[in-house]
């Protein structure tokens, strides 16, 4: 995986527009990441290095700075789908991702689960037809 691969840029779209500025600045100061406010479209734009931080580090991070997130469906659903990718790049790159056995459940029960065109013929009739 190269290097760019690492570099993630995320937009977060905020609900309230006089929120976008300190924001901006909360991330800046205590993650040290570069961050572009679009204060009219109660937007941000982060640019972060995935190893050394990953979404679902700095979302909880913004809520605890009384910073919202907006509440849409499609808003939550998407920093969602993005945290889980990020968990798994960072597990398919060998860092030490948080200690949730949901993912490994999820694929044992999978596993055990009968997949494709399952036939109960026996063999010597399937070979008849």
């Amino acid at each position: 995986m190269t290097p760019m691969e690492h570099r993630k840029c995320r937009t977060l779209h905020l609900a309230d527009a006089g929120q976008v500025e300190s924001a901006a600045l909360f991330l800046r100061q205590q993650f040290g990441i570069q961050v572009l406010a679009l204060p009219h479209l109660s937007r941000l734009i982060l640019v972060y290095d995935l190893p050394q931080l990953t979404l679902a580090q700095l979302l909880p991070a913004l809520e605890s700075a009384g910073i919202t997130l907006a509440a849409s469906w499609w808003q939550r659903a998407h920093c969602r789908l993005i945290s889980y990718s990020e968990e798994v790049q960072l597990d398919n790159m060998g860092c030490k991702v948080c200690d949730t056995k949901s993912r490994e459940v999820f694929c044992h029960i999978y596993q055990q689960h009968p997949h494709g065109d399952h036939d109960d013929t026996p063999e010597e009739l399937r070979l008849e037809r």
